[in-house]
C-alpha cells in the first residue's frame, strides 16, 4: 500500500512539474511579446515626434520662398523616420510570428 501511495505521489509530482514548466514557458513568451509591442509603440511615438518637428519646421518656413527639403532639420528628421520605419515593421513582425507560434 505504501508503494502505491509513493507511486501516485511521484506521478502527481511529475504532472505538477510538467504544468509548471509549461506555464513558465508560456509566461516567458507572453512577456517577450509585450516587450516587442512596447518597443514598437515607443518607436511609433518617436516617429510621431519627428513628424511633428517636420510640420513645425515647415510651418515656420511659411511665406518664405525656400524649398522645405533644404532645411537641415527636415532632412535629418526624414532620415531618422526612414531608419525607424523598418525597425517598427521588424518588431511587429517578430511579435506576430511569436504569437502565431503560441496560438
Amino acid at each position: 500500500m505504501l508503494t502505491r501511495v509513493k507511486k501516485d505521489f511521484e506521478n502527481g509530482l511529475q504532472k505538477v512539474k510538467w504544468f509548471s514548466a509549461l506555464l513558465s514557458e508560456r509566461v516567458r513568451i507572453e512577456v517577450t511579446i509585450f516587450k516587442l509591442l512596447y518597443k514598437s509603440d515607443e518607436l511609433k511615438k518617436k516617429k510621431d515626434d519627428l513628424l511633428k518637428n517636420i510640420g513645425e519646421e515647415v510651418y515656420a518656413m511659411r511665406g518664405k520662398e525656400t524649398n522645405v527639403y533644404n532645411s537641415k532639420e527636415v532632412r535629418a528628421a526624414i532620415k531618422s523616420i526612414e531608419a525607424i520605419e523598418p525597425e517598427i515593421r521588424e518588431t511587429m513582425d517578430k511579435a506576430s510570428d511569436i504569437s502565431k507560434i503560441v496560438s
